[in-house]
């Protein structure tokens, strides 16, 4: 059994008068005699139409900088080629999803931008060509029956070529695992128990007032464990009570980043008098209680 999707679209911009034609397919393949298997391959043209910040071109001249809107510039462009597969099946006769998704994007008129501490500087002109390539794989099912559970596996690759030199996009987390499991208390439906992990790999930076090919480093891995426990004080999940509009009623407490661990979000940066610069990790929040209510209608 095949399905084929197919689309087309178009837009003008007055600003740089471009004209864009972004054509896509998707074609989608179950075979009769294993019903369970999916397959999807999918293609297609992108443009991403720059906004204020990227066109803005700035020069600092004797210690003056002049702003000025580029109106050459072009949209960026990324060619999308993804091939996944989803397989559905049954453990204890509880239902299990499998996922695997491998993709590679080639991009095209990429706007450079630097990241300090939490501002964005673009370059605002089309300067560089580059890649995205990566994997990745979800399994996500019953572990426990009733409860929704998954682990998911991903690596990735980017890379852009500025000045004739490879480097690594902001956006290059070359891999992350995230678990998240869900349990009930032995003998009661009434307790839940939800655990999560993450860990990824840290995000490339640069300092500031230097240009993205002078070199890159890396922030360190992103690690953080969740932990939380709720009690169902309405379980109306059979309509039993059909003048009660709500399902379920769940009351909860969670506690967040359980070890208390330090994850570096950003950088500041502290430039010396002999101009060396000294990079000052920005933590993210540590250790947080949250209490919520949930209602399932």
């Amino acid at each position: 059994r095949f399905l084929l999707q197919a689309g087309l679209r178009a837009s003008y911009w007055s600003f740089n008068k471009e004209l864009l034609l972004s054509p896509r397919a998707s074609l989608r393949f179950t075979p009769d005699n294993h019903p369970n298997w999916m397959l999807r391959l999918a293609t297609g043209l992108y443009y991403q139409a720059p906004f204020y910040k990227e066109l803005r071109d700035t020069t600092t001249v004797d210690g003056v900088t002049y702003a000025k809107l580029n109106e050459k510039i072009k949209s960026q462009r990324s060619i999308h080629f993804i091939a996944a597969m989803d397989y559905r099946f049954k453990i204890s006769n509880r239902p299990f999803k499998f996922t695997a998704e491998a993709y590679y994007k080639a991009l095209g008129n990429i706007v450079p931008y630097s990241i300090n501490n939490v501002k964005v500087v673009y370059y605002g002109t089309n300067e560089a060509s580059g890649h995205i390539a990566g994997l990745d794989l979800k399994l996500f099912g019953e572990f426990v029956p009733g409860t929704d559970s998954w682990l998911t596996f991903s690596l990735m690759d980017t890379k852009m070529k500025l000045n004739g030199v490879s480097i690594p996009l902001p956006t290059d987390q070359r891999y992350a695992i995230n678990f998240s499991f869900s349990d009930y208390f032995p003998g009661t439906t009434r307790w839940k128990m939800q655990l999560k992990l993450a860990y990824a790999d840290g995000l490339p930076f640069n300092t500031p007032h230097r240009s993205l090919e002078t070199g890159t480093f890396r922030a360190p891995a992103y690690k953080r464990i969740d932990i939380g426990m709720s009690y169902r004080a309405l379980d109306n999940e059979k309509r039993a009570n059909k003048s009660n509009p709500f399902k379920n009623i769940w009351i909860g407490v969670d506690c967040l980043n359980l070890l208390g661990i330090s994850n570096v979000n950003s950088y500041y940066w502290v430039t010396d008098v002999t101009n060396h610069q000294y990079a000052v990790p920005n933590y993210l929040t540590g250790r947080q209680l949250n209490a919520r209510v949930i209602f399932e209608f």
